[in-house]
């Protein structure tokens, strides 16, 4: 069992800020929560605290993730296992007591408790919450035993040839990270959960009336089974709406299974691929590597 329950939230470094926050509220659909020096936390409605947090910085990077460990014995069970790998906290917003280390690739872990408190967003039209992530690994086979070795992740399912491992925490959903090979670390894309197709769809249409059209989809991935639309931020991250993922409960037996990596496996309406633009920015050529 993992001690981790959840993904909570990823922090990103922009060039951007204003441009950044601007399309993650007014267009994306979060809501601004907290405000710092240089740093905007941004939540979903299901997450009272924070659920992306933006950063001002010289270069678009993922500067590092925040895990729930579900309660204050889950959080010391990982502070004992992981005693060796702590480093300082040099994330925004910091939170007393929380457990920070680093992955393999340098992405800033922290990890806590609980999230923090705050109101929640009273507007069922926008996203619910931190989905998943995909990062890209120059080492992807350390990165995964990183996670399930040290962290006591699950591998769900898998691409063909290593191109994209998928890994769960302690929660029924099907994965709440993903780790592909890359030529550099750093972020593939996010996902926030919309909870169900036709709020996913509400944010398509809103993102369309202020002039941002998808980099790929409306679409349905095979593995997780979960309805996916991608886009572009203002500086070349990417950021997907997603909603029924699957999800695995604890009596269901489980076997990962090794997908095909052909067209329709990643997307099984059949509505089209990736888009170039899509391949490259998540392959994360615009981008540069971990702050950690």
């Amino acid at each position: 069992m993992s001690p981790i329950s959840r993904l909570s939230c990823i922090h990103l470094d922009t060039p951007a800020l204003d441009a950044s926050v601007d399309f993650y509220s007014r267009c994306f659909g979060l809501a601004v929560a907290a405000e710092t020096d240089g740093a905007v936390a941004l939540a979903g409605t299901a997450d009272a605290g924070r659920t992306l947090v933006l950063r001002a910085g010289g270069v678009p990077r993922i500067a590092g993730l925040e895990f729930e460990a579900g309660s204050p014995a889950r959080l010391e069970q990982a502070r004992e296992a992981l005693a060796d790998v702590r480093v300082e906290d040099t994330l925004a917003f910091p939170q007393e007591g929380a457990l920070v280390l680093n992955d393999p690739d340098g992405t800033v872990l922290r990890i806590a408790a609980a999230g923090p408190a705050g109101a929640g967003v009273d507007d069922g039209d926008r996203p619910e919450r931190m989905s998943h992530l995909v990062l890209n690994s120059p080492d992807a086979e350390a990165t995964v035993r990183f996670y399930t070795g040290r962290l006591g992740f699950r591998v769900t399912d898998a691409y063909e040839r290593d191109l994209l491992t998928f890994l769960r925490c302690d929660q029924p959903q099907h994965h709440c990270l993903g780790i592909a090979p890359g030529e550099a670390a750093g972020l593939n894309h996010f996902a926030v959960d919309c909870g169900d197709i036709d709020t996913l769809m509400k944010g398509v249409g809103r993102m369309r009336q202020a002039g941002y059209e998808p980099i790929w989809g409306p679409g349905r991935h095979g593995p997780g089974g979960n309805v996916f639309c991608y886009y572009a931020d203002p500086t070349g991250l990417v950021a997907e709406f997603t909603c029924e993922v699957l999800q695995i409960g604890d009596d269901q037996p489980w076997s990962p299974g090794v997908w095909e990596r052909v067209p329709a496996n990643g997307n099984v309406w059949g509505t089209g691929g990736p888009t170039p633009q899509a391949v490259a920015l998540m392959a994360g050529r615009t981008q540069a590597g971990p702050t950690g």
